[in-house]
Parts: structure tokens; C-alpha cells; sequence
């Protein structure tokens, strides 16, 4: 990992609009020239991890979001070859991938980066997308039982150094090998999941669990819940959770900001999302609502950070809302930005410091 303490990552920067339902000149361009540059600024910030969100088709709507997008596997891959210390997330359908070529792919990723390629295992998605693929959805829980069978395939190709057969319920399976294996052995392994079915699966098979949070000081009972299921098994996780920032130098510029975005709300791609937004009745520009009302808004939410937690502020206040998630137990974020290449320099250059100078976070060394 690039750091110690509270860990941040950045998430969706390979689709287009990344996790902004907004159609503005700002929103981001994810082609791969960014990402590119994207994924050296966040390696020479010192940033833990590029997480990328698995899009086979995007929400439609006037900006058309996350249409564009790069396969996560590959995507992966070239950054990997591209960075230094970084670690790079593969994000896969686990549905959609058999369990032997998705564990070479991996693994490959892995030697090309020396050992910091990760998977981050998806269970289901939007059936609209599975219908590309022929494939239907099982019922929520028996798509956990297929991930569980899954994961023991690729962990055992990872690690078996004879052949083996595997017969379940969901794979038939003769002969396999997987070498070579991960460079430490086996890779990271993140889940996102807020059902009993979906945290037990994090629990069992996961290093990092992502879990929604409205309100850290919430997430603490649930966390500390989290923590004693994996420690009754032998096992520790940590608990992430995803986010988008909105950082200027003053409160009022990203008040204003926040505003501008939700007047240029692209509310088609929010109500094909199922969101349960529908656009305010007037613009919020010509609202009243300060700083504070803004950070509670849902209508906010809904459009920066597609209903996540939004950090909205100065870098006083970002730095201390993220001190606040760390108290609460979180070990990171996974952040997204309306424009992560325009925005990123700003909130590592000014964050990142007052977190380290808070005891949040220690830099790289």
C-alpha cells in the first residue's frame, strides 16, 4: 500500500462522467489519455488505490453517463505498467467472467504491476446490461452462493501447485492449474455489499468491505459488527466506503459550485438510474441554502455523488469531515470528482497535508 492510516483511494474515472450525473463542460472525460495522467498524479500524490466501476453501457440521459468506459481487467493492467506504487483495482462481474480466465487475467495484471493489481468482485448489476450477455440474474442470495464458489475456484488456482477437478453447483470444472501465481501470493480482494448474503460474502472472502454510509457516526456499530464477523473466522477486514469531494478555497465557492451542478443536473440519466429524484422546482442558484443545507441535501447527493457521501468545503473542513469517517471506524474512501484530473491537485496539494498534520493520515515514506 502507497501510505498508513486512513487510506484513499479514487473510484470511476474509467467510465465517462465518472460518478457525476451532470451535463456541463466540467464533467469528466475519461479517455484513456486521462486516466493516464490521472493514474501518475494520484501515484505521485501518494494515494492507495484506482478502483474503477464496471459499465458495459451508460445511463443515458443528454451527457449520455458512463457510455464510454474501458474494461476493468485491461484498464487495470495499463495502469499497472504505467505507475509506480499505486495500487489498481479490477472490477469484475463475477457472473459474467469464467472463474479460470477471469484468475489468469489477474494474475497478469499482478506481474505486470509487480504485485498491486486487486479485485474488486461485483455480484449482480443492472439486468439490462446482464441482457448483453445472455445472462439472467439469479435471485440476490444465490448470486452470492455463485461468487462464493467462485472465489474458491480462483483461490485455488492461485495457490494449488497440482492440478485439481472442482464439481459444485455452479462450475464443472477438470484439470486446472493456474501458474504462475500472484506475486504475494494471492491479491487483494474488495467487496461492496449492505445485505446479510452480501457483508457475509465480504467477510469470507474480501480484505476490504465497502459499505454505504449517510452519516459516519452511524457506520460505527456496523463496522465494529463487521470487524468481530471476520475475527470470529480468522479473519480481518477492513471497512471502506465511497464518496465524492467537492473541495474549493472557500466554503462559498463550493456551496456555489454544488449549485451549479445541480442547475446542470442531468436528470434523465437520474431518473433512468432509479434514483427517485426528480429536478427541484427551482434552481438551487436561486435558493438560499448555505454551506450546511447544501452538505445535507439530498438533491446534492443524488447528482455529485449518485447518492455516496459527498465531502463539500474548504480544506479545512474536507480534512475534518474525513477525520470524522476515521473516528468513526472507517479505514478509507474511495473518492470520485465531478473533474478528477481538475480537481485532484488541489485537494492533494492542500488535504492530504492537514490530514497527516491531524494523525489521520501518514504520508508515503
Amino acid at each position: 500500500m502507497a501510505s498508513s492510516g486512513f487510506k484513499i483511494g479514487l473510484f470511476g474515472a474509467n467510465c465517462s462522467g465518472g460518478l457525476a450525473l451532470v451535463d456541463a463542460p466540467e464533467r469528466w472525460d475519461a479517455s484513456w489519455e486521462n486516466n493516464l495522467k490521472l493514474a501518475r498524479l494520484a501515484d505521485e500524490a501518494g494515494l492507495d488505490c484506482l478502483v474503477p466501476n464496471a459499465r458495459w453501457k451508460g445511463y443515458g440521459g443528454r451527457s449520455e453517463v458512463n457510455l464510454h468506459s474501458f474494461e476493468t481487467i485491461t484498464w487495470a493492467t495499463g495502469l499497472l505498467a504505467a505507475t509506480k506504487s499505486i495500487d489498481v483495482y479490477a472490477t469484475v462481474h463475477v457472473p459474467l467472467v469464467n472463474p479460470v480466465f477471469a484468475a489468469k487475467q489477474l494474475v497478469t495484471a499482478d506481474h505486470v504491476g509487480a504485485g498491486r493489481a486487486g479485485l474488486n468482485a461485483v455480484l449482480g448489476w443492472n439486468q439490462d446490461e446482464f441482457d448483453m450477455f445472455g445472462i439472467v440474474r439469479g435471485s440476490h442470495d444465490d448470486r452470492y452462493k455463485l461468487g462464493a464458489e467462485w472465489m474458491q475456484v480462483v483461490e485455488k488456482l492461485w495457490s494449488s501447485e497440482e492440478e485439481f477437478d472442482h464439481s459444485g453447483d455452479y462450475f464443472d470444472l477438470r484439470g486446472l492449474i493456474g501458474r504462475p501465481g500472484p506475486v504475494n501470493g494471492s491479491l487483494q480482494i474488495m467487496s461492496a455489499g449492505a445485505s446479510p448474503a452480501g457483508r457475509d460474502f465480504a467477510v469470507r472472502y474480501a480484505d476490504k468491505h465497502y459499505d454505504f454510509c449517510r452519516r459516519p457516526e452511524e457506520s460505527t456499530p456496523r463496522i465494529v459488527e463487521t470487524k468481530k464477523l471476520a475475527g470470529e473466522i480468522g479473519r480481518e477486514i477492513e471497512v471502506w466506503t465511497a464518496a465524492s469531494v467537492v473541495c474549493r478555497k472557500t466554503e462559498a465557492e463550493a456551496a456555489d459550485f454544488v449549485r451549479y451542478c445541480i442547475d446542470n443536473a442531468d436528470w434523465g440519466a437520474a431518473d433512468n438510474r432509479d434514483t427517485g429524484r426528480t429536478a427541484p422546482d427551482a434552481s438551487m442558484s436561486e435558493t438560499k441554502e448555505g454551506i450546511a443545507e447544501i452538505r445535507a441535501s439530498e438533491t446534492a447527493r443524488a447528482v455529485v455523488s449518485r447518492n455516496h457521501y459527498t465531502f463539500i468545503g474548504d480544506p479545512d473542513s474536507i480534512a475534518a469531515q474525513m477525520a470524522e469517517f476515521h473516528a468513526a471506524g472507517f479505514d478509507g474512501v474511495a473518492l470520485g470528482f465531478v473533474n478528477y484530473l481538475d480537481e485532484l491537485p488541489f485537494f492533494a496539494q492542500e488535504v492530504l497535508p492537514r490530514l497527516e498534520r491531524l494523525g489521520v493520515r501518514r504520508a508515503r515514506g
